[in-house]
């Protein structure tokens, strides 16, 4: 097969990316759909289905697990497959279907497979979308058009959780799962109002215009691999630590910890909506790589900050430094995977390795809290979670100084090769 030339990557900077009003549409549906997935799932089984607390936690991590083993094929695959339009619908179907086969009362057989099709689907859904951004806007318009996507996003996850607190409220609890099928399979349509041929399937995975692709052996090199364990580090410190606000305010305070939670979440989502959006703008000032270390830094401040908080508003106060961090990494990660991938044709290979690093560590952040808390209180929790994340600091700053040299001018393989 010849390598395809690029003819996107041509482009100057200022022109206006085509497509971009539905893939920002297709973002705040996604934002929609996979916010709510599995709390409410856990809820439907538990208190509809009546499944015991064992059986819930059982089911939930199956669909953990088929995610995090997916994600790094997930990233392979949307390199492999150069229409993503239809890759996206294909993906979007899969997890309209597993949230289908939970209408009604669904036995464990029908759970179990409902949840690997979600896990699979999801473990998609990232580079794909990753793979779209990069085809359309090419590098230099890149962190502008996933700035915009991940506003659109954190907007679809507030407006899908009113949605969903609305049909809970008044209708069948199913009815959430019909509602989600609906949004996943509509996503999948508006990737068909991205103009033909808009994504270029070479700038999509940051390959060289003659198509050349690097072997992975040659991108996953020590600083790389610094730079994912950093990741991990990252995210087992930080997805452990509002459930343990929760936890730690449930005693304290006449408010049930569930409308605690849903603040927290609300004010989270908020200010990771305006800080997707400023992204764009704080990277060209201060560099990505400086970026990332600022919000390594903001971790290990907001777990000391909820070892001493008591009350409601300190809780929501500290929320904000929250949405800080993560609404600037959901725009910066991908910056600096395509930063690491330049050239190499590996970019979403990459993402669908970060997937897996974040997947991890959020698996390994809940057990890791729950047992420490169950032995020494919540308090000492918080503390061992601030002392990973100040390590997950120090392995940043220090491997961001090298990380550009990572990627050594091996050989390229020819696409069909890679």
């Amino acid at each position: 097969m010849t390598p395809a030339v690029s003819t996107i990557a041509q482009q100057p900077a200022s022109t206006v990316c085509p497509g971009r009003l539905p893939f920002l549409g297709i973002n705040f549906l996604v934002g929609d759909i996979q916010t709510g997935i599995m709390p409410l799932l856990a809820v439907d089984l538990a208190y509809s289905l009546h499944w015991k607390a064992g059986q819930v936690g059982w089911a939930l991590a199956f669909g953990n697990l088929a995610l995090l083993l997916a994600q790094p094929f997930g990233g392979l695959l949307a390199d492999r497959l150069p229409e993503k339009r239809w890759t996206f619908f294909a993906v979007s179907v899969l997890f309209a279907l597993g949230c289908l086969s939970l209408l009604g009362h669904p036995g464990p057989v029908r759970v179990y497979c409902a949840q690997g099709l979600i896990g699979l689907s999801t473990a998609l859904i990232i580079p794909v979308l990753s793979a779209m951004a990069m085809g359309l806007a090419g590098k230099e318009r890149f962190p502008r058009l996933m700035g915009l996507a991940q506003g659109a996003n954190h907007a679809g996850s507030v407006a899908g959780a009113l949605v969903v607190g609305f049909l809970a409220r008044h209708w069948d609890p199913s009815a959430v799962f019909l509602f989600y099928g609906i949004s996943s399979f509509g996503a999948g349509l508006l990737a068909f109002l991205i103009p033909a041929g808009a994504i270029d399937p070479l700038l999509s995975r940051e390959s060289h215009p003659d198509g050349t692709v690097l072997p992975l052996r040659g991108v996953l090199k020590t600083p790389v691999l610094l730079f994912f364990l950093t990741v991990f580090l990252f995210f087992v410190a930080n997805t452990a630590m509002l459930p343990l606000a929760g936890e730690k305010l449930a005693d304290r305070m006449p408010e049930p910890p569930g409308e605690v939670i849903a603040w927290a979440i609300v004010v989270t989502q908020s200010v990771m909506t305006l800080f997707s959006l400023l992204t764009p703008r704080l990277l060209k000032k201060t560099g990505p790589w400086k970026m990332f270390s600022f919000c390594l830094l903001l971790l290990p401040v907001r777990g000391f900050f909820l070892t001493a908080a008591s009350t409601q508003s300190d809780i929501l106060e500290i929320q904000i430094l929250d949405g800080i961090a993560t609404g600037i990494l959901s725009v910066l990660l991908p910056v600096l995977v395509s930063e690491i991938a330049r050239g190499t044709g590996r970019f979403n290979a990459m993402i669908g390795f970060l997937g897996a690093m974040i997947s991890a560590g959020g698996f390994l952040s809940q057990i890791l809290a729950g047992q420490i808390a169950q032995v020494a209180g919540t308090n000492a929790a918080f503390l061992v979670l601030s002392g990973i994340s100040a390590v997950a600091a120090i392995l940043g700053m220090a491997g961001s100084r090298t990380i550009r040299l990572s990627v050594p001018p091996l050989e390229p393989l020819s696409p069909t090769e890679g």
